[in-house]
């Protein structure tokens, strides 16, 4: 059968690398993936329509023009020259460079039309085509071809051109074209296409904005479980609580066997570790007896090693209690509580020095472990500082700034202090300095010990008061 205290190490793949952040954008970011192209091709596809049916429209009554000029085109005998029964009604054809206009003439090979006869907007000029669009209304007789050029007053025209023969002229071809000032259909599209990217881009800003608020709505059950798993942990519940969707129940229904789990391998490894320590103690306390009282070298070489096998199995039994308290869920142990009371009591202990304890600690502040823990731990501390003190001593906790979730408890004292070459060497079991001081050596050791049993750390260094600064690193729970 295995023994529920060997543990498998299990490693959760959370956050790997280039997948750090928040679910919630992490899922907005991905709708936004396709939502935002697919808006982008709306508005271009919408763009590409308005234009298309704008130039549709202002081309029309251009080929209207056309038909009109060449239903009333007149030949003459001989189909030397052409008139016009009636010209086009539009007055814009009769205003000088008006940006309407319409020509009847030769084309040149240069794209310039000799007229023969031409609207009166033109004012004696003529309209000058694109080369390339030249040679398409020569090769494609009776075909319209639209085209771009620059006015009389050079303005951008968008013109139709057709070449015709008319009756009676033999093989010789003319060309109408009828041409408008294009600056308002640009501006129309232009103006078109600022509205649409400016509604799509409020419709796409009011989508994910949208979605944002869907994603957290449907994500509100798991921030709903991970206050409830820090109430756990935080000891402010005894298991997970609530009600939720059926896709996250099973989840909550797990983490509360685990948690169960964790308080039954806890439990069994304070029983065991008690059984242990009964176990051992009893064959020593059996051997010290037999020692007590005789004066042979072989007994006092039992009462002394007997001693010292007491001492490390004190230790080592502490250390394994703290340790598996250091992996259990949910305790918390007011700081200021169990600081006020062992401040009350060293005073009565050392009662041949008028001890000064002076405290700076947060009522909100909780350790996260259990009471006996941080009392051994501060106790022995406070304890050596009241050995060494001269009468003043001050103890403070505060939340660390360095690591998130860890308090900071400070003993200061006005003592001797220690040497930065000592401080080591006084964290390591059974060493003392000061062989005339009372004590075992096993103070700072202890202290050192179950705080790395709980994830921290103790630091020595030299005090502000001129005596030794112990710094105890230990998990936290700030109370609001």
């Amino acid at each position: 059968m295995r023994d529920p205290l060997e543990h498998e190490d299990v490693e959760l793949a959370v956050n790997p690398a280039g997948e750090n952040g928040s679910l919630v954008w992490r899922l907005v970011r991905s709708a936004a993936l396709w939502a935002v192209p697919a808006l982008f091709v709306a508005a271009l596809s919408l763009i590409l329509f308005y234009r298309a049916s704008t130039y549709k429209i202002f081309d029309d009554p251009l080929v209207n023009t056309i038909s009109s000029l060449i239903a009333n085109v007149d030949t003459q005998p001989g189909g030397d020259s052409l008139s016009l029964s009636s010209e086009p009604i539009d007055p814009s054809y009769q205003r000088a460079l008006s940006g309407r206009y319409w020509v009847i003439g030769e084309l040149q090979e240069n794209g310039r039309l000799e007229p023969i006869v031409g609207s009166k907007s033109l004012y004696g000029a003529t309209l000058v085509l694109p080369s390339t669009d030249a040679q398409k209304i020569r090769k494609q007789d009776g075909t319209v071809v639209r085209s771009s050029a620059k006015g009389p007053d050079n303005e951008p025209l968008r013109l139709a051109a057709q070449s015709v023969i008319f009756p009676g002229m033999g093989e010789k071809a003319v060309v109408i074209v009828a041409a408008a000032d294009r600056r308002p259909a640009v501006k129309a599209v232009r103006q078109f296409s600022m509205l649409a990217l400016g509604l799509l881009t409020v419709i796409g800003l009011g989508l994910s904005a949208a979605i944002f608020m869907q994603v957290r709505m449907g994500l509100r059950p798991l921030f709903a479980l991970r206050e409830r798993v820090a109430d756990v942990r935080h000891g402010r519940a005894a298991s997970v609580t609530g009600t939720y969707p059926k896709e996250i129940k099973p989840l909550a229904d797990e983490l509360n066997i685990l948690i169960g789990h964790n308080k039954e391998v806890v439990d069994y490894a304070r029983t065991h570790v008690g059984n242990l320590a009964h176990a051992l103690k009893t064959p020593l306390a059996v051997l010290v007896n037999e020692a007590d009282g005789k004066r042979t070298k072989f007994a006092k070489l039992v009462s002394r090693q007997s001693a010292e096998m007491s001492k490390q199995v004190d230790h080592h039994l502490r250390r394994a209690r703290a340790a598996v308290r250091g992996q259990s869920i949910g305790e918390k142990t007011s700081v200021i509580g169990t600081i006020s009371s062992l401040a009350r009591t060293l005073p009565r202990i050392y009662r041949d020095k008028d001890l000064d304890i002076a405290l700076s600690i947060p009522d909100t502040l909780s350790f996260r472990g259990e009471k006996r823990d941080l009392e051994e731990m501060v106790g022995n501390l406070m304890d050596n500082a009241c050995k060494w003190t001269k009468g003043k001593i001050h103890v403070q906790a505060v939340v660390s700034q360095e690591v998130e979730g860890r308090l900071q408890i400070i003993v200061d004292d006005d003592g001797p202090g220690l040497g930065e070459d000592e401080y080591e060497t006084v964290l390591k079991r059974g060493m003392r300095l000061d062989e005339a001081t009372p004590g075992s050596g096993f103070g700072l050791s202890i202290v050192n010990d179950l705080a790395k049993a709980y994830k921290g750390s103790l630091n020595l260094e030299k005090s502000p008061m001129g005596g030794l600064r112990a710094v105890l690193v230990l998990p936290s729970l700030s109370e609001t």
